[in-house]
C-alpha cells in the first residue's frame, strides 16, 4: 500500500513544482511598454506634487503651493504631444486671465527639454512621471515636479 502512494504523493509534488514555476515565469515577464520614448511619456498630466531643497544636504520641503498659489493653477493639464509640442490647459477653475499656452519639447536619453530648458527625467512607471531642475536659483539646489496622467 505505501508503494501505491508515493507515485501520487510524487505527481502532486510535482504538479505544484511545475505551477509555481509557471507562475514565476509568467510574473518575471518584463512590461516592456513603459520604456522612457517620445510615445510613452506622450500624454495628458496634471502638477501632483512640487519640492524644493536648497542644496544636496538640505531638508526636501513641499512646494507645491508656492508654485501654484492659486487654486486655478492647481488643475492645469499639460498634454505632450508626440510631434513635440506641448499644450497647457486651463481646465478645471480657470484663470483670469486664462493660463493656456504652448510649445516644444523633446526627449534625449534622461533629459527633457521644454522651450529650450533641459530638464532630468528622474523616474517614468508610465503614470508618474518626475523631472527636476538643479540650480534653479542657487548653485547645489534641486526642484522636483511629479506629473500624474490623467
Amino acid at each position: 500500500m505505501f508503494e501505491l502512494i508515493k507515485p501520487t504523493i510524487m505527481k502532486k509534488i510535482f504538479s505544484i513544482v511545475l505551477i509555481v514555476v509557471l507562475f514565476a515565469i509568467a510574473c518575471d515577464k518584463k512590461d516592456n511598454s513603459c520604456m522612457t520614448s517620445v510615445a510613452s511619456l506622450s500624454g495628458t498630466y496634471k502638477i501632483t506634487a512640487a519640492t524644493y531643497k536648497a542644496s544636496s544636504s538640505s531638508a526636501e520641503i513641499d512646494y507645491f503651493n508656492i508654485l501654484f498659489p492659486d487654486a486655478c493653477e492647481r488643475d492645469d493639464l499639460y498634454t505632450f504631444q508626440t510631434n513635440g509640442t506641448y499644450q497647457i490647459k486651463d481646465a478645471g477653475t480657470v484663470c483670469s486671465p486664462s493660463g493656456d499656452d504652448n510649445g516644444t519639447w523633446s526627449l534625449s536619453g534622461s533629459t527633457i527639454v521644454i522651450d529650450g530648458d533641459p530638464t532630468t527625467l528622474e523616474s517614468f512607471d508610465c503614470k508618474t512621471l518626475v523631472i527636476a531642475n538643479n540650480d534653479t536659483q542657487t548653485p547645489g539646489d534641486k526642484l522636483k515636479l511629479t506629473l500624474t496622467r490623467q
